[in-house]
């Protein structure tokens, strides 16, 4: 069985923020739990328009930031109990996803290397990292709040499948075409 690390540049302001301070390729890290990636998981924006109304969410690939992005997927093999694990995980969290919030504090402290932490929020890549770890994936050697999506891009258990356009890879394995109104974008 396989999962998949999804890294993006959206371009959003956001982004852009986070982009000039990490001088970092990719800032946005998704666990997919299927190659065509239409069950993909992530802490992020529940309104496209307002970064700062965010969450659990299950990510929109139909969303315009993320059909501009630029990406970078990853693989992992797994094994049958570990993805039995995640998907109880990413259930649970999503069964409960009122109690969490966007872990906006902790992408400061992160910058700033502060050890400070705070429960039921996440940011992108410690919510990741979180559902490697407690999913028998993978055991971190930092604490999950000081994990980035380019440390997730370097863990020895994910080979590179693909980069480049998020738009290219969706075309390539989508069982049925994408929607006509998103190829003019």
């Amino acid at each position: 069985m396989k999962i998949y690390l999804v890294l993006t540049d959206t371009n959003t302001i956001l982004s852009k923020t986070i982009k000039f301070y990490t001088k970092a390729e990719y800032n946005h890290a998704s666990l997919a739990l299927d190659s065509s990636l239409t069950d993909m998981y992530s802490f992020g924006r529940k309104r496209p328009n307002n970064p700062f109304i965010a969450g659990f969410i299950q990510e929109d690939l139909t969303r315009e930031y993320f059909i501009r992005a630029q990406c970078k997927i990853l693989s992992c093999d797994v094994t049958p109990d570990q993805y039995t694990l995640l998907t109880n995980l990413i259930g649970y969290y999503e069964q409960t996803k009122n109690l969490y919030h966007y872990n906006l504090m902790g992408l400061v402290t992160l910058a700033l290397n502060i050890d400070f932490v705070r429960d039921d929020v996440f940011f992108c890549s410690q919510f990741v990292a979180t559902l490697l770890s407690d999913s028998k994936i993978y055991d971190f050697q930092k604490e999950m709040h000081f994990i980035t999506p380019q440390d997730l891009e370097v863990l020895p258990i994910f080979e590179s499948i693909y980069t480049g356009s998020l738009y290219g890879y969706l075309a390539t394995t989508q069982s049925q075409p994408l929607k006509p109104s998103l190829l003019a974008l």
